[in-house]
């Protein structure tokens, strides 16, 4: 199997809300940590900046106890209070010059942890109307920023995390393609990006070219685990529950690209308890990958180059998926060592 690491996002273990209810309760720090220490497979925790580190000697210590890594801080950009009107492209100084200073603490943060990783999503920089916002110059703040926060400190890197609604109806960082942008427009080799699947999903995307793409250009820092209806909203489902073959193609891509990095778990359980979500969602990246493993990423790999030859490799996919070899019995993906695809 490839050498990911799998992690979890803390924020999802203590109080979730939307504009019509509470789903879990509101957690302390250790809470969390006794939770995540029960997930069978996870290795690391992405803590958020500033509500998880108000204490940092005692993250400190709930790692060194829990025997996990911090995989990244998770810099939070977008309390109304301070953002309103924008963080990173707002007009007014104050807001961005604070926005500025939660990454770089993010990131002074992640080396104490020895994460070497902050990402942060700038839902705050967005608009809902025609002539709400100038863009020509949102855009040339929102570049200066981002360019401030990550030459702070070069051994660490910042991942930006694009999405493309919510809170606002159009986002700046919407998709893949603007975010290549800002990283050529920075300029610094320590900016990239945090892919998040369903924030892909949602930019009608496919996570398998996303992925490719920031290869490309050295840009995939990190990779946030879930699955979306894809209709526009961030609904943080467990992965591969939705769009199954999409994420097969997206592991086949993550092993043919080499990404050796962490996949965050960023998983809502609005209908049970955070450490189930979790669980299942690793398991189901797991078990794809043993899927692809079956039928050989090479040969799968042969299939894609051949042109015209969709059907034999959903023919293969499927047959390693549904049918047993002659003598098997159960689950043809939990026993994948010696059989032969006929």
């Amino acid at each position: 199997m490839s050498a990911w690491k799998f992690s979890v996002n803390s924020g999802f273990f203590g109080r979730r809300r939307d504009r019509f209810t509470e789903y879990q309760p509101d957690r302390t720090l250790e809470e969390k940590f006794l939770l995540v220490k029960k997930i069978e497979g996870i290795q690391g925790i992405e803590l958020k900046y500033p509500a998880d580190l108000k204490d940092l000697s005692l993250a400190k210590r709930l790692l060194e106890e829990s025997g996990l890594a911090c995989s990244a801080v998770n810099v939070d950009i977008k309390d109304a209070a301070h953002f309103r009107h924008g963080a990173l492209s707002a007009q007014k100084k104050e807001a961005r010059d604070r926005a500025i200073d939660l990454l770089r603490e993010g990131m002074d943060m992640a080396a104490e942890l020895r994460a070497g990783l902050i990402t942060t999503c700038p839902l705050a920089d967005g608009y809902d109307y025609p002539f709400q916002v100038d863009h020509s110059t949102a855009w040339v703040r929102f570049i200066e920023s981002v360019r401030a926060a990550s030459s702070h400190r070069n051994d660490v890197r910042l991942a930006l995390e694009f999405q493309p609604h919510e809170p606002h109806a159009h986002i700046m960082l919407s998709n893949v393609g603007m975010a290549l942008f800002v990283c050529s427009e920075v300029g610094l080799p320590n900016l990239g990006i945090n892919l998040d699947i369903g924030h892909s999903f949602a930019a009608r995307e496919s996570p398998a070219e996303s992925a490719a793409l920031l290869a490309t250009k050295g840009k995939l820092f990190y990779v946030h685990t879930n699955d979306n209806t894809g209709e526009g909203g961030d609904w943080d489902m467990i992965s591969g529950t939705v769009h199954f073959w999409h994420w097969l193609e997206f592991l086949h891509t993550l092993d043919r690209i080499g990404y050796s990095g962490w996949l965050g778990g960023d998983v809502a359980s609005k209908h049970f308890g955070p450490t189930e979500a979790f669980e299942t969602n690793t398991r189901m990246i797991q078990r794809m990958e043993r899927l692809l493993e079956r039928v050989g990423n090479d040969r799968i790999a042969a299939l894609v180059r051949s042109e015209g030859n969709v059907a034999r490799t959903y023919d293969d996919l499927s047959k390693s998926l549904f049918e047993t070899e002659p003598g098997e019995t159960g689950n043809p993906v939990r026993d994948h060592g010696s059989e032969k695809l006929r």
